[in-house]
């Protein structure tokens, strides 16, 4: 039998707990074979289609000031939001300078930094936060904290949600609400190296100057997503 989904989004936040709360206690679903639901970011999909977001558009955050995010036992990092740093063309910078061949012969920038790497370290003046070289000078990627608060914006209330996958079959088995999110402890939570920068770019071919750029990621562990709020409590 095929899963059934609501027709319309939740129009308010009761409405969307009250869908959680009947999510929860059904148990076990069979993920189905829609593309859509594919991949690591599947569960997630298949999750708000069965809370009502529309198909194709995995966000219903915007219906009800909730951010809903999924999460499993084998999940280290969660993204919470793509947002390109300052000043334009600065990810071209960072292939040329930084990057090294991939095996098609295209220089790529793939790097993750918690707080600080083996050539990076994340500062904050009060202002704005920096991704720096340890030991060079040069264009430096940043962002302001209003960049990074408006980006976060869809993250002021989130609702995070436990699965449990077998195979195709996924089930939800817990939900946890965080409210009023910080955006200096999440500046602080950076430079601590709790919330990750992860930068993802390549040349689109050997040589060339074109860019395949694949988001500038801010991800955090599931355990840790309580440092940047003031308000935890379980859906109950």
């Amino acid at each position: 039998m095929s899963t059934q989904f609501p027709q319309t989004a939740p129009n308010s936040a009761k409405e969307l707990f009250v869908r959680m709360r009947a999510v929860i206690s059904h148990g076990w679903y069979e993920i189905p074979s829609d593309r859509r639901f594919k991949g690591t970011g599947g569960s997630g999909c298949l999750l708000e289609a069965l809370l009502g977001s529309r198909a194709g558009k995995c966000d219903i955050a915007d219906s009800t000031g909730w951010e809903v995010k999924t999460y499993t036992d084998k999940t280290n990092l969660i993204t919470l939001f793509h947002k390109e740093a300052h000043p334009v063309n600065i990810m071209r910078h960072m292939v040329r300078k930084w990057g090294w061949k991939d095996k098609l012969g295209r220089m790529s920038f793939r790097h993750t930094i918690a707080g600080r790497s083996d050539r990076f370290k994340v500062e904050s003046d009060g202002t704005q936060v920096t991704v720096r070289p340890l030991k060079a000078n040069g264009p430096v990627p940043y962002w302001t904290y209003d960049d990074l608060y408006n980006a976060a914006s869809k993250l002021r209330r989130v609702l995070l949600v436990k699965a449990e996958k077998d195979g195709q079959r996924v089930k939800f088995v817990d939900a946890v609400r965080y409210e009023n999110f910080q955006v200096k402890d999440f500046v602080y939570q950076m430079t601590k190296g709790t919330v990750c920068v992860d930068f993802d770019a390549r040349e689109a071919s050997p040589g060339s100057g074109g860019l395949r750029n694949h988001g500038t990621k801010f991800r955090v562990s599931p355990l840790n997503i309580g440092r940047l709020y003031h308000n935890k409590q379980p859906l109950g």
